[in-house]
């Protein structure tokens, strides 16, 4: 699908006979949040908000997503066995009834996580920095930049990358570089709040707003612009191949034709089994997903594979 920037285009945009699909799901998801869910586009489909994520939901071609999270997938992994799931994710077959109970009882477990959570407040202190947020979108308004709702507050994106984006605090106004990490930085003022952990993001405070320049901070996101233009990004460190342990790492030992035809998987269908052993907690799932995972394996298939695009 292409970028959209509402629910409603989400799903005017998918092949007709899933529409209604779409609209259910929505409708339940509707039918059973609090009010005061902002319902959002966050990374390109439809999400529900409140104090943090509850939910998100994708059209693929063979299955529906719906995107929980990690604790709800765990509490529930004897109800969702019947599909495939990954550490956030549980894929729907499209040929398969929409259950409607467990997405509820999704939601519902998620919220009663989030309500005593505290919102996230990133404009606790706007009122002491209203000129400052007035400036910041005065300039932001020349641009060709889209904002969107990340993590508990505004972001502005090029192409679907974050530029740049704002917060005042008790003791500094902070203007967030997405790509600092390749400006010139020609007035010395970036930082790395988190120096070690932070690879690309950089930061330009002000303790008060007579310190900010109109012209050098359109100048920085213009550069930022740049960056996303000419594809200058920190590409994520190949992480070490999965190695099968525990119960599985056992059953393939000791048979030796499951052992090479594991062998002969790919990297990435590898993994998808053994995220897909290791999700399940409890002895009794393992072997459940063990019996499933096996002949899958024995004919040289992966786990998602009928589910992909």
């Amino acid at each position: 699908m292409d970028a959209v920037s509402t629910v409603d285009e989400y799903i005017r945009q998918a092949p007709a006979e899933h529409r209604p699909l779409l609209e259910r799901v929505r409708q339940v998801i509707q039918e059973t949040v609090p009010a005061g869910t902002k319902e959002t586009i966050s990374y390109r489909i439809p999400t529900y908000r409140y104090t943090g994520n509850i939910i998100h939901f994708a059209l693929f071609k063979n299955h529906l997503g719906i995107y929980p999270g990690a604790a709800a997938i765990e509490h529930f992994a004897e109800d969702i066995s019947a599909y495939p799931t990954s550490r956030g994710a549980i894929r729907i077959p499209l040929d398969q009834p929409l259950p409607e109970d467990l997405i509820r009882r999704l939601l519902y477990f998620n919220i009663d996580l989030l309500k005593d959570r505290n919102r996230p407040n990133w404009h606790q202190y706007r009122e002491s920095w209203k000129e400052a947020v007035e400036i910041m979108q005065g300039i932001i308004n020349r641009m060709d930049l889209k904002k969107e709702f990340k993590w508990g507050s505004d972001i502005y994106t090029f192409q679907g990358k974050n530029v740049v984006s704002w917060g005042g605090f008790k003791e500094f106004f902070s203007v967030w570089f997405h790509n600092g990490v390749f400006l010139e930085d020609t007035e010395k003022v970036l930082i790395s709040a988190s120096e070690g952990k932070t690879k690309a993001l950089r930061q330009w405070r002000f303790t008060d707003v007579s310190q900010m320049d109109e012209k050098k901070i359109t100048a920085y996101i213009l550069e930022a612009i740049q960056t996303v233009k000419d594809g200058r990004e920190i590409r994520p460190a190949r992480s070490k191949p999965a190695e099968p342990a525990g119960l599985l790492k056992e059953h393939l030992q000791a048979d030796p034709a499951f052992q090479l035809a594991f062998s002969k998987l790919t990297p990435g269908k590898q993994k998808e089994y053994i995220e897909y052993f290791n999700d399940a907690k409890q002895e009794k799932t393992r072997l459940t997903r063990l019996e499933k995972i096996k002949p899958l394996v024995l004919e040289g298939k992966g786990l998602n594979d009928k589910y992909k695009r």
